[in-house]
């Protein structure tokens, strides 16, 4: 399984990507919506975890991109918003699922 990491916070991104691959997932990080929208039109993911507060603007706007483009796709979004109505924004948005970082 090949996963794209979109994360600009630098230690929460080598934590993430350490664990996965020790699990044998292949991995890819990036930390801004401009290299993962390149990235996405290269390669082929099955699962891309999405910050939603990036450098360069609000993750979420990634998504219908990432469906265009792969309709199979899943994306977990992972986002220090909290709040119950940006969990219900992310997932109205087209997220499968959205977990709140600690």
């Amino acid at each position: 399984m090949r996963i794209l990491l979109i994360e600009d916070e630098p230690r929460l991104a080598e934590s993430v990507c350490s664990v996965l691959r020790r699990e044998r997932f292949i991995v890819d990080h990036v930390d801004r919506l401009a290299t993962a929208r390149e990235a996405g039109l290269i390669v082929g993911y099955d699962l891309v975890l999405l910050d939603r507060k990036l450098p360069d603007g609000e993750g979420l706007s990634l998504l219908p991109e990432l469906r265009a483009r792969n309709p199979g796709i899943r994306v977990i979004v992972l986002s220090a918003c909290g709040e119950v109505a940006d969990r219900v924004t992310g997932l109205d948005e087209g997220a499968d699922d959205y977990l709140v970082k600690p």
